[in-house]
């Protein structure tokens, strides 16, 4: 039976490896090069100095043998305490379009949610406009639009998960 799991460094790292070589697309997209362990490393455990260790989220979405076909990656905490910020939604290529990235952004919300968070946050690299057509499609709206320290344009989205104090 497929299910959403918690995944952790280093024990779930070779299937998201794996993962990350089903979707190799996204991972040259974003990083220029193949997909490997130091790759899937800094997706599970680099965060801004503000967020500890123990704020950082990932789950996957793995199959009856084991398998994964969806992983995301958030952070408790970033830009604010009461914020969350989604890094990565990885979709294997074969599973996309079947609405598993719709279920895996869903879970993080409700996480979020559950976690009382005051909005969740992902940033879209400009090169990849089906991306910000997803999230949008979800109610995320464009807030920003930032270049990171490798000099690419990303457009910050956000959703709101709870209304501001009156």
């Amino acid at each position: 039976m497929a299910e959403i799991i918690p995944l952790t460094w280093p024990d779930d790292g070779p299937r998201i490896l794996d993962l990350c070589h089903r979707a190799s697309d996204y991972v040259m997209l974003e990083r220029g090069q193949s997909p490997d362990l130091a790759y899937v490393e800094s997706e599970m455990t680099e965060a801004p100095p503000s967020v500890p260790p123990n704020q950082i989220w990932c789950w996957g979405h793995s199959q009856a043998n084991g398998s994964l076909d969806g992983v995301a990656t958030c952070l408790k905490g970033y830009y604010d305490p009461d914020d969350w910020y989604l890094g990565l939604l990885l979709l294997d290529q074969a599973a996309r379009g079947a609405g598993l990235g719709t279920q895996m952004a869903q879970h993080v919300i409700e996480q979020a949610k559950a976690d009382a968070a005051q909005c969740l946050r992902i940033a879209v690299l400009d090169d990849n406009p089906r991306g910000r057509a997803f999230w949008e499609r979800l109610g995320f709206a464009h807030e920003k639009s930032t270049t990171a320290g490798d000099g690419r344009l990303r457009h910050v989205h956000r959703l709101p998960l709870r209304k501001a104090a009156a």
